[in-house]
């Protein structure tokens, strides 16, 4: 899984001018990775209405979020089928996010459940 953060600084550059090229690299990263047969699911994650929940003095509670005590988010991600993890760090150095917040790569551990 690649999970691709943002911050301010990025929402800005794209604000400004860098959404073209953002769209473009992505497009492109995911022509290529659904002609590979890589690329297993991939979306864009939404930061409005985004609930936040956790514990507080032993008390359930819930804020809207999504920020906790950062100043970063998770903006998207990319779940990948890859021979090697050197393959998706491939991958997510093609990002144009990378210039400005960083990109995670995970490994997931389980496998769906199968009838």
């Amino acid at each position: 899984m690649i999970l691709i953060h943002s911050n301010e600084t990025a929402e800005s550059a794209w604000a400004n001018g860098g959404k073209e090229r953002l769209d473009a690299t992505h497009a492109a990263v995911s022509r290529d990775l659904k002609q590979s047969g890589e690329l297993v699911d991939a979306n864009e994650i939404d930061v409005k209405g985004v609930t936040v929940i956790g514990h507080h003095n032993g008390e359930p509670v819930s804020n809207r979020g999504p920020f906790t005590e950062g100043s970063e988010w998770i903006g998207g991600y990319y779940i990948v089928d890859v021979a090697d993890h050197a393959r998706a760090v491939e991958i997510a150095g093609r990002f144009v996010e990378n210039e400005f917040s960083p990109i995670e790569i995970r490994r997931i551990m389980h496998e769906p459940p199968t009838a």
